[in-house]
């Protein structure tokens, strides 16, 4: 009983400490910003936290705050599961989403109320999609029965325990069957050169397909289905692109200046 005392109060301590530091991280000095950005960048900071915490559960097998290791070391001092079921009180996911939309709407408020430039409301709303990114990756791992996020007393025996990687498919295997996976970074270095010089596509427009294809090549080794070659020959079809994208480039400028 004295030691669930003292993990009760750690955590209440940890959420007080958290949330009051994003409260003052608002009201006190604020970091020099930019006095606008782009639109192309605009939508990237605001779209960009979402996408990258609520893809994170696809592919791990427990919370990111929980490690097998770490989990062992606990477990042997304070009683089996006890880092997990830590993690599961602490809610650390949904602490950070909390103390961000926390921060992110004092710092909406603040910028409204001294008429900021643009560049502070989207710094602030980065925050908060962030707090949005936090809140959709916890409900994704909960709902995936995720080690450190689900109450391990409502799994079974079998659950409890970490479910294995399924089997990797040897490399020329999981080149037939995913290798539409490498299209993406195969074409995405012609798309960003030859838009970017040619067509003048601003840079921000490409981080988030950037990121879109980048995930998708990797997706198969990061589920266990590829091994870790599957990613090298990935990093070599996008080498390959980007001499395509130079060639092609290339061709065009040269064929712009003969007219």
């Amino acid at each position: 009983m004295k030691s669930i005392s003292l993990s009760n109060l750690a955590i209440a301590l940890i959420w007080v400490f958290v949330v009051a530091t994003s409260v003052l991280g608002s009201v006190g000095l604020q970091p020099p910003v930019p006095a606008s950005f782009s639109p192309a960048m605009t939508i990237t900071l605001l779209v960009m936290p979402i996408l990258f915490f609520g893809a994170m559960p696809f592919w791990a097998r427990h919370s990111p705050f929980y490690h097998p290791t770490l989990a062992r070391y606990v477990d042997r001092r304070f009683g089996e599961g006890a880092l997990a079921s830590f993690l599961v009180r602490l809610r650390p996911l949904l602490l950070f989403a909390v103390a961000s939309v926390v921060q992110g709407g004092l710092g909406l408020i603040q910028a409204t109320h001294a008429n900021s430039p643009s560049g502070a409301y989207v710094i602030s709303g980065f925050l908060t999609s962030a707090g949005i990114g936090f809140a959709l990756a916890h409900q994704l791992f909960y709902l995936r029965r995720a080690v450190g996020v689900y109450p391990a007393e409502r799994l079974t025996s079998e659950q409890r325990t970490l479910a294995p990687r399924p089997d990797r498919k040897p490399l020329r295997e999981a080149i037939r069957c995913y290798w539409k996976h490498l299209i993406g970074v195969a074409l995405f270095p012609t798309v960003a050169l030859v838009g970017g010089e040619v067509l003048h596509i601003p840079f921000g427009y490409l981080a988030l397909p950037f990121f879109a294809v980048s995930f998708l090549a990797a997706w198969p080794y990061l589920s266990g289905k590829a091994p870790y070659t599957f990613w090298l020959v990935a990093m070599f079809v996008w080498i390959a692109g980007g001499f395509l994208a130079v060639f092609l480039s290339s061709a065009i400028r040269f064929t712009l200046a003969l007219r």
